[in-house]
C-alpha cells in the first residue's frame, strides 16, 4: 500500500520518480536517509559540476562535509569514490520519496514538494541483516517523512541521537544539520553569529564514520 503525503490538486507541475536505487542496504551498519534530489537529476539535465548520484548537486556540501569530518585520505568527488567509501565503511543510503510533484519552476526546497509518494521504508529496513542500525537523516523534513512512512514517533527538534524499536530492530536516529547552503537558519541567533559554527556540523557528521561492533 502506497503512502501519500501533501496531496495537492494545484502543485502537479514537474512530477518525477526518484532517479536512484537504494545503495548497500543489506550489509550497512549505518544508513544515510534523505528525501529526493533536485528535479534536474530526475530530468537528467545536470549542470557542470553535478555528480549523477545522491547529494550530487554542486551546491550541496554533503560530500565535502563528510571528507572533512571523517578525515578522508581520498577525495569524494566521483560517484565511484563515494560508493567505494560507503562500501568500505559499511554505510548505505536511500531516500524516503519514491516520486513527487514540485511547484512550477521545479524548486529544490522542501516546501516545493507535493503529491509525495513514500517508499516502503519498513520493507527496505527488513533487508538489512543487523538488529541494531544507525540512521542519519539529512534534515528535519526527512525525519518527518520517515515518521510518516513508518508510523513511528521521536523528537523532531533534537539533534542528539535517539533510539526507537521498529519491526524487531533497534534504530539509533540522528537528525543531521542540513548540508545545504542555508543550513544555519535553524540555529539560535547566538550560534548563527558564531564564526566557528561549522565545527558543530563537522562534529555531528563525524559520527557517521565511527565504526562499531554489531
Amino acid at each position: 500500500m502506497k503512502i501519500y503525503y501533501r496531496k495537492s490538486q494545484i502543485h502537479t507541475y514537474c512530477h518525477f520518480k526518484h532517479p536512484y536505487e537504494p545503495f548497500n542496504i543489506e550489509k550497512a551498519k549505518t544508513l544515510i536517509v534523505g528525501n529526493t534530489p533536485p528535479a534536474r537529476f530526475a530530468q537528467k539535465k545536470l549542470q557542470e559540476g553535478d555528480v549523477d548520484w545522491y547529494y550530487g548537486s554542486k551546491y550541496n556540501a554533503f560530500w565535502k562535509i563528510l571528507e572533512q569530518s571523517c578525515k578522508c585520505e581520498q577525495p569524494l568527488t566521483t560517484k565511484e569514490q563515494r560508493q567505494n567509501f560507503f562500501l568500505q565503511n559499511s554505510i548505505g543510503i536511500f531516500d524516503t520519496i519514491d516520486e513527487c510533484s514540485r511547484k512550477k519552476g521545479c524548486g529544490a526546497s522542501d516546501g516545493d514538494l507535493h503529491n509525495i509518494v513514500l517508499i516502503d521504508v519498513v520493507a527496505l529496513l527488513k533487508k538489512n541483516k543487523y538488529k541494531t542500525l544507525r540512521l542519519f537523516f539529512s534534515g528535519r523534513f526527512v525525519a518527518e517523512l520517515f515518521q510518516k512512512a513508518t508510523k513511528t514517533k521521536f523528537d523532531l527538534r533534537s539533534r542528539e541521537m535517539q533510539k526507537i524499536e521498529l519491526d524487531g530492530k533497534t534504530l539509533e536516529l540522528t537528525i543531521l544539520y542540513s548540508p545545504s547552503p542555508s543550513w544555519a537558519r535553524g540555529l539560535s541567533e547566538e550560534l548563527r553569529k558564531n564564526p566557528n559554527k561549522n565545527k558543530i556540523r563537522l562534529e555531528q557528521y563525524s559520527q557517521i564514520c565511527i565504526q562499531y561492533k554489531n
